[in-house]
């Protein structure tokens, strides 16, 4: 990994070239690291450049409007979270920052595209009738297919901009993420809106995935949270591997739990506690 991050960081022309082949993480990360490193006149670039294919393989009918949308929100959330994370060093803004692109990418996608529902079908129906069947049954309404896509245009673009940062620390500040990480609190105002929106969108029909994305900032500190504390407790990798399991078999259920848990942390500080025992 710190060679290809280094192959990235000698010259604009291999982080294009890096970012347009669309290796899933890989790719982003690349964009990532530039608009980190070098700025957002760079990172517009890189960004640029990576777009230009996929909008001209959409205006051309070559990529369907649903997959055109779907990169497009994903390279702009991860080059404005890195920006704001460049600028403020703050994750908070950087989570909301991407939170909302992703929120606003998806909702553009589906007014230009007529609608998320039948795209979403029409694109399973092209790999296979039995999986277009199955996603019938679960995505039957529009509200649902945008949250649940928002939702995880979100995951994805952040886990390109950790990525990105580790990279960056790896190259210029080694120890400097993993630290930055440990200390991510979300303020008490948004910890208790999101979880207040997470609750409200549970009882709302269609709207899990939209309580889901608001309180997404919240999972994320959650989740720092319990890596702060596997690493002061000394206890290995076995709890964060458990976590991340857990996160793929039931990520709504323990998205709840870990909410719960930033919310807790924003309001007593438990860090802090935990510093002057």
């Amino acid at each position: 990994m710190r060679a290809l991050a280094e192959f990235i960081m000698r010259g604009r022309v291999r982080a294009v070239l890096i970012t347009m082949v669309g290796i899933p993480l890989i790719s982003p990360a690349a964009l990532a690291l530039v608009s980190l490193r070098r700025g957002s006149s760079e990172g517009l670039m890189v960004l640029a450049w990576a777009l230009l294919p996929v909008v001209t393989a959409g205006m051309s009918g070559y990529v369907s409007p649903l997959m055109t949308g779907l990169a497009v929100t994903h390279l702009a959330a991860v080059f404005c979270g890195s920006v704001a994370l460049r600028s403020s060093r703050s994750w908070t803004q950087a989570l909301v920052l991407i939170t909302a692109v992703a929120a606003i990418g998806i909702a553009l996608t589906a007014h230009f595209s007529g609608g998320l529902v039948q795209s979403l079908l029409a694109a399973a129906e092209e790999s296979g009738g039995a999986q277009a069947e199955q996603l019938q049954k679960v995505f039957t309404s529009e509200p649902i297919v945008t949250g649940y896509l928002s939702w995880i245009s979100a995951i994805t673009a952040t886990l390109a901009l950790v990525v990105g940062r580790w990279w960056q620390a790896m190259l210029y500040n080694p120890g400097g993420f993993r630290q930055e990480f440990h200390q991510l609190r979300m303020p008490l105002p948004l910890a208790a809106i999101g979880m207040l929106a997470w609750v409200y969108c549970l009882v709302t029909e269609d709207y899990a995935f939209w309580g889901a994305l608001m309180a997404f900032p919240m999972v994320v500190a959650g989740i720092a949270l319990i890596h702060w504390m596997v690493a002061r407790r000394g206890w290995g990798r076995g709890p964060l591997v458990a976590m991340y399991v857990s996160l793929v078999i039931a990520a709504l259920p323990l998205a709840g739990f870990l909410c719960g848990l930033a919310l807790i942390d924003s309001w007593i500080d438990i860090r802090a506690r935990a510093e002057n025992k």
